[in-house]
């Protein structure tokens, strides 16, 4: 019997590759919390371990059950029965089987009871049509979808009405996943979903939901990826191959509740952003990490809560810096969690609230809908006002490395020499008697413009001259009741300091760009990359060993100049494309790192500023020639 719905298997694969890793697992426990479930446990069916050498992923829990008329709507027509398909903020009805049923088209089987009586179904596809259907077994002379697995007998030599455990009583729910003739084994996931890793579910459900601390949730995991190593029944004593029963908390736990001998959650806290509709919260550790193994998240990251579930969650270096953490020991301490208002006509639908696949959020809000969180934008907010305890975390972190370069002459020196040509055009507030004005708001931002005037040494208007001298004037943008005029405006040189390689994507890259760095826009320059420490020791080699620290220090102090240099000089290109584009694909570390590896530029200023240190080694003195007759 298909599913009542035309196209099923189009549509149901269509959605399916919208789906990530391990989401089937998200569904099934979705729907086991929603069906009020104490216990649930994602464990192995044994019968067909010892009996057919394969092993297969149960999901089981006490929740309330379905009916046999329940069991046959909702699979027998996507988004019918015990749950209906809801509204945008709702758990969708057809999630778990959307989920599973592609990579396991020998079958979905499912067992459920309620008020003591047990129905089970068997989902899978039609291998001539290719169409989901509903297996029919033939019970008492007349073919059925819906049978009572306790009536049936063995069905390909499993006992179905024995997989029930003895703490679900009169109601829960067994799921057994069949997988494929290809993969039958289905304990570590979806063979094509890259879901290989013997904890991999522990620590997609431990990094998917936020608290589970009030269910008891287990999945038994296997100790090893080799097949000839798995335990050959639950009760396996070789420590090398019994199976282990780990107990599910949630990412809250791992957050807020473990210590170590020496290390412990230091500080927490939240910040509001975006006119108080994103609560930032923030954790920072202190310390040595507690021992948390693979079936967790161990180091900081970034995610978005929705409800009882984290989102886009990222450990990225550069997403890190939306947020105005640069330095890696603090991004490895610190954990950041956004909590968006929800999208809803009350609220004129800004907000988020999930894709159809339940795999992501979006946004709407801001003239937009439907797109991508502004996660670069809250982040700003939240680099702007980083509690003192972050602040505190980041001095430490750079240490003495990052204060190395104090001085910051070379801006000035380098503003004066190229300032001309580094400007950039602005809209700032126009004075009385300008031309070619538009409507415009002033912002807080100052700048600095040259303006003409006449001089009044000589009364003469023949002779009088025209000078031209520096003033403030407010920036402004598009739009209001105020007026501005379009100016050349200088482009600032950033900073630069010195950093490790922890700070870096790759341990190699020479420079990055970080324009939220909490001292202002900044270059960090990274001292451990092999393609600095081959200059200075280059350099290094050819004068007395007695100037090597400060050869290196020239050095460094010319590659940080030039790369602060090409982000000033890199501002022209705002005029082609946003600032977002600018930073993410012209200012990104791979071009900032191609860019330094030039030979010319760096090698003309470092001859300069080392010869002050006197003649190479082993260079013959200038003589003179005498000639003589």
């Amino acid at each position: 019997m298909k599913q009542q719905i035309v196209g099923a298997v189009h549509w149901t694969n269509r959605l399916f590759e919208a789906c990530g890793s391990y989401q089937w697992a998200r569904e099934f426990l979705k729907n086991s919390l929603e069906a009020n479930a104490t216990h649930v446990e994602f464990g192995i069916e044994w019968q067909a371990v010892s009996k057919l050498g394969k092993y297969r992923r149960t999901i089981i829990d006490d929740g309330a059950g379905m009916s046999k008329e329940e069991l046959y709507r909702f699979f027998h027509s996507l988004g019918d029965g015990a749950k209906k398909i809801g509204g945008v903020h709702d758990n969708f009805g057809v999630g778990a089987k959307i989920a599973s049923q592609p990579w396991n088209p020998e079958g979905v089987v499912v067992i459920s009871y309620k008020d003591g009586e047990a129905s089970m179904i068997w989902i899978m596809v039609d291998p001539d049509t290719g169409e989901y259907e509903l297996a029919e077994f033939e019970v008492d002379g007349a073919m059925r979808c819906v049978i009572d697995p306790s009536k049936a007998g063995l069905i390909e030599k499993v006992d179905w009405g024995a997989i029930r455990p003895e703490w679900v009583a009169d109601h829960g729910t067994v799921v057994v996943l069949l997988g494929s003739k290809e993969y039958p084994d289905t304990v570590l996931g979806n063979p094509h979903g890259e879901e290989h890793g013997i904890k991999g579910l522990s620590v997609y459900l431990n990094s998917r939901f936020w608290d589970l601390s009030q269910v008891d949730v287990r999945v038994v995991e296997l100790r090893s990826e080799k097949k000839a190593q798995w335990p050959q029944n639950k009760d396996e004593r070789d420590d090398d191959r019994r199976p282990n029963n780990r107990r599910i908390q949630g990412a809250k736990f791992y957050l807020t509740d473990v210590e170590s001998a020496n290390g412990k959650m230091t500080a927490s806290g939240s910040l509001s952003a975006d006119e108080d509709r994103v609560i930032v919260n923030w954790y920072l550790w202190g310390g040595d990490r507690p021992h948390i193994g693979s079936y967790a998240r161990k180091t900081g990251y970034i995610a978005v809560r929705y409800k009882d579930e984290l989102f886009e969650l990222t450990t990225s270096k550069a997403h890190f810096r939306w947020f105005g953490i640069i330095e890696g020991k603090v991004q490895q301490n610190l954990t950041i969690v956004l909590e968006p208002q929800h999208a809803h006509a009350n609220n004129g639908r800004w907000g988020v609230h999930p894709d159809q696949s339940r795999n992501r959020l979006i946004f709407s809000g801001k003239g937009e809908k439907g797109v991508a969180l502004p996660l670069a934008d809250w982040g700003g907010e939240f680099a702007e006002h980083l509690p003192d305890e972050i602040l505190d975390a980041i001095s430490a972190a750079r240490g003495e490395i990052s204060g190395s370069i104090e001085d910051d002459e070379y801006r000035k020196r380098l503003q004066d020499k190229f300032g001309n040509r580094w400007s950039v055009k602005a809209l700032i507030r126009a004075k009385s008697g300008e031309t070619e004005t538009a409507p415009a708001t002033d912002t807080d931002d100052d700048e600095e413009v040259s303006d003409r005037i006449d001089s009044d040494s000589d009364q003469s208007v023949r002779r009088r001259r025209r000078k031209t001298i520096k003033v403030i004037r407010k920036r402004s943008e598009p739009g209001g009741e105020g007026v501005a005029v379009e100016r050349d405006v200088p482009v600032d040189v950033p900073k630069f300091r010195l950093a490790d390689s922890n700070s870096f994507d790759q341990p190699w890259h020479l420079a990055l760009w970080a324009p939220k760095d909490p001292d202002g826009p900044t270059v960090l320059l990274n001292v451990d990359s092999p393609i600095l420490q081959e200059v200075v020791h280059h350099h290094q080699e050819q004068y007395p060993e007695v100037y090597a620290e400060e050869v290196a220090k020239v050095i460094r102090q010319v590659f940080g100049e030039i790369a602060a240099c090409k982000i000033a000089h890199s501002q022209k290109l705002a005029k082609k494309v946003t600032e977002e584009q600018l930073n993410r694909d012209y200012r990104s570390e791979q071009a900032l790192t191609l860019s330094l590896m030039g030979l010319m530029a760096e090698e003309s200023l470092i001859a300069q500023r080392l010869g002050r240190f006197g003649r190479k080694k082993g260079a013959a003195p200038t003589t003179a020639t005498v000639v003589t007759s």
